[in-house]
């Protein structure tokens, strides 16, 4: 994150602006739908990155996922990498401190079991 991005994070609140009632439902959706297929999560300085096989449906569910939350979570930074020859998709998301507490408070117990967590 360049150090302009980071002033403008850094000010923005880290929570969800979604309605109380519209966040839980919204996390078993995401942990069903879309990161069930993460393969590997893997703990950043500031946030986590996940990463999933380079399926081409795959491209269009993160972009999907990546338009929806820069409305209702403003503070993080998203990077999608695409390794070379079809290999492995990786979403990190990033953000000024408190990011990664607000991640693990959005982690299914579920996800948790399933995945452990590489430290990088």
């Amino acid at each position: 994150m360049n150090i302009e991005a980071r002033r403008a994070a850094k000010q923005l609140p880290i929570a969800c602006e979604l309605p109380e009632e519209r966040q839980g439902p919204r996390r078993e959706e995401l942990s069903r739908e879309l990161f069930d297929g993460c393969e590997v999560v893997r703990e950043l300085e500031d946030g986590y990155e996940f990463v999933f096989r380079g399926e081409p449906e795959r491209t269009a569910e993160l972009a999907r996922f990546i338009a929806t939350e820069r409305e209702c979570c403003r503070f993080f930074t998203f990077e999608l990498l695409f390794e070379p020859d079809l290999g492995p998709i990786s979403l990190r998301l990033r953000g000024p401190e408190g990011t990664k507490e607000f991640l693990r408070g959005c982690f299914t117990e579920e996800f948790a079991e399933k995945h452990s967590v590489e430290h990088g």
